[in-house]
Order: structure tokens, then sequence, then C-alpha cells
């Protein structure tokens, strides 16, 4: 099998482009203008981040590229990739460049890389750059903070807000088109009909927009769920069963507003964009998060969060650039948290016979340096609904179901305390 023979094999095999490759594209290669560089930013990369990179995420790496629009560093994904799975040396040797310039493709490299160019992504919304495009956008995500709860609301680098209890979506939203995107870039479908409306209307009035924010399920009680069903067992426990579950878009912040991509800009100004946006949504179906910008204001949102049982806080600092994906070094973004939350994975179901309960409990493992350890049970916070999928899902995938438990913290031994299922570990 020669190289071209090689490329168009794993291209058809190739799946969705994960979500932790197109952070690497972005924060990585595109933040040293490596892409410019053609083979030789494939060997730059390689130098500083791909020690021990396996087939695959070479692999994806390549693709990653085409899908951008630039076949000749995707070339040198491909060569690397070739030759760890073949231990051939390819034919063109890749020749490291000094500065970001494009480099011309030789005779030998341009054959290979002919059948690339029509492999580009769509540009699904004109108006939008390439990262900004629907399924493309890699979110900010936040880490957990490596400093007590005090520092930041002391600090005046960093701005609050009140942490939801939801799932992950970004919308892009057009006068004739709205786009929902979860988490790890997958499509997905409409919240609502109502909310779906509702941004149509704001598009025609304001021009293209991209929220950053997130999808969650409103009890009577005030209370937010990540699931419908969850909500409704809410309403049920506090005698209103027959009471309609909201579902409610958090706006985090805006990425893209009145003709501007923001993921250069500030923190600030993203922040202030979301809330311009909002201003033309409804209120029942659309939040936007207060923002605690002064000492007084994060106190009076630690205070509030606690005192409500909600599930902690985000701190961000305000004068940061958009970072895809988690950002240990710099800590742009991190929570707080009044319990610990863990995603563990469902080793094991305690059968029950009880009525309208397939299982009592659920037995859970955390997986540390590649082995599963299991940590303990959970035994509550599912929902009919929730047991069903869960048994589902464990009968056709034993040990690869993750979940996420919330808990009080570990004990000595490093058991669960009080362990309670959240929800299942989708792409959200």
């Amino acid at each position: 099998m020669n190289i071209n023979e090689y490329i168009d094999s794993k291209r058809k095999a190739a799946l969705r482009i994960p979500s932790e490759i197109r952070e690497r594209w972005n924060n990585r290669i595109v933040k040293n203008s490596w892409h410019l560089m053609g083979v030789a930013g494939a060997v730059e990369y390689l130098e500083n981040y791909g020690r021990g990179i396996g087939v695959s995420k070479a692999v994806s790496l390549a693709i990653c590229a085409e899908s951008e629009g630039y076949p000749e560093i995707a070339l040198g994904f491909w060569q690397k990739a070739f030759e760890l799975e073949t231990g051939e040396k390819t034919p063109t040797k890749p020749v490291k460049q000094s500065s970001a310039k494009s480099v011309t493709p030789k005779p030998a490299i341009a054959a290979l890389t002919a059948s690339a160019t029509n492999l580009k992504a769509p540009t699904l919304v004109a108006d939008l750059p390439p990262h900004l495009q629907p399924g493309r956008i890699v979110t900010m995500q936040p880490v957990d903070a490596s400093m007590d709860r005090s520092y930041y609301i002391k600090s005046p680098d960093y701005w609050g807000q009140p942490k939801r209890d939801g799932s992950r979506r970004v919308i892009v939203a057009t006068n004739e088109k709205i786009y929902y995107q979860s988490r790890s870039t997958k499509p997905k479908g409409q919240p609502t009909t109502e909310i779906n409306q509702a941004l149509l209307e704001a598009a025609n009035q304001l021009g293209t927009f991209v929220l950053d924010g997130e999808v969650y399920y409103r009890s009577v009680t005030g209370s937010e769920h990540r699931t419908a069903p969850q909500a409704a067992t809410t309403n049920a426990i506090a005698g209103a069963e027959n009471a309609p579950v909201v579902t409610v878009y958090a706006i985090f912040k805006a990425l893209y507003y009145s003709g501007r991509d923001l993921t250069t800009t500030t923190e600030a100004e993203r922040i202030e964009a979301g809330e311009q946006i909002g201003q033309y949504l409804p209120h029942d179906l659309f939040e936007v998060l207060p923002t605690a910008r002064t000492i007084e204001e994060k106190l009076a949102l630690a205070t509030k969060q606690q005192s409500e049982g909600r599930e902690g806080e985000v701190w961000l600092l305000h004068n940061c650039t958009y970072i895809g994906g988690k950002d240990i070094r710099k800590q742009t973004i991190v929570r707080t948290k009044y319990a610990l939350e863990l995603e563990l994975f469902i080793v094991g179901l305690s059968y029950t016979k009880a009525e309208g309960r397939p299982f009592g409990a659920i037995a859970v493992a955390q997986e540390i340096k590649g082995q599963l350890v299991t940590i303990g049970a959970v035994g509550t916070g599912f929902s009919q609904a929730d047991m069903a999928e869960i048994t589902r899902r464990h009968q056709m995938n034993p040990g690869g179901v993750k979940i996420t438990v919330r808990c009080q913290g570990l004990t000595e031994t490093g058991k669960l305390w009080h362990g309670r299922f959240v929800g299942l570990c989708d792409e959200s």
C-alpha cells in the first residue's frame, strides 16, 4: 500500500472529528500559525506536542486540517500516521521553515493533496469565520478551582456567574435557520419550538449572532435539572405532578454579534454582548446569567448559591480571549462547587423486584491509571426514564457507560460519600 491508497482508506473510514482535535487545531496549530507552513507546520506541531502520538490522533489531525482547508499541513500528519502504522518512510520529506509562510507544494506533495481540496467543511453561515461555523466551535471549559472561593471573590481579575445544572449548547442564529451544537461539537436538535422561533425573530432584528450557554429544565420549585424527567419528578414530589416543565436556555455570553467575531476580544465584551442579545428574547424561555463584577456582588452571588442549595459558581478572567477547551495553566475559567461532582463508569446494576424499578443501585468505578476501580454505589437521583435508559445502555455496553455523580466527597478509603445520580455523560 502506498501513501495515496493509505490516505484514501483512512478518509473513507473516518468518523466525526473529535472535539479535542479541533481544540488542538485552534489552540496550538492556528495560534502558532503552523497551519500556514505546509508540511513544515506538522513537523513543528509533532516536535512540540507529538511525543508518543498514535495513529488515530495523527489521522484525526490530518482530516481536521483538510476540513479547515489546509491540505499541505494535513500531508505532514498523513505522513506521520503512515509511518507509524506501516513502518515505511513516505516519499516526501518535510522541510522545516523558520517562519510562518505559505509553502508551495512540490509536485509529489501536490499529487498527494489534490484530492483533499474538496474535503473542506462546508460554510453553513456566510457571515461567520471558519471557527464559528456550526459544528466547529470548540467551547471554553471550566476547570476546578485551584484556590479557595474567597480568592475569586476578592480578586479584581475575576467576575462570577452562577453555575447552572444543564447541558452545554452553542447556538448559531441566522434569519433563516437556527443551528444547535453540543460541547463536543455534535449538532443537536432544537430544545423547543418556542425557543427556536424566538431566536429566529431575534436574528431577523439583530442579524446573525452566536450564543454560548446551557439548556436546563426548571421545576415548580425553581430548581434546574439536566433532563425534563428529573424536573417532572421534582414537580411530583412537590405535589404539582401536572405542572409543566419549563425548558430554559441560559445565556453565558455571545461569540459573534453585530458583525464582530468576539472570540478575540475580552470576556467582558462577550458577556455584555450576550446581555444585549438577551434583551430581545423572552425572559420566560431565556435567562441571561447574572454577572457579579464587584466584591460585593460576588459575595452576594456565593451567598445566594449556597443558601439556595445551588451547584456552585463559575469565575471568569474578564480580560481573557476565548480559548476553546480547558486552560489549566492560565485558569481563564474556573468553577467552585458546594459538592464534589465526578464522572464515573457503571460496572454493575443491583437488580430489585420492586415494582417500577429495574434496579436498586448502580455500582460505579473511577478510572485510575487506565484501570477501573470500584468506589461505591449510587441509589438515588433517578427518574423512571433515567433508570430505563441506564439499563438499556448498560446492557448494550457493559462497563462503558459513564454517568455524573454528585457527592459530599470521598471517605478515607476512597469510597463515595452520599453519592447521587445527576445525569448520563453524553456529548452535552
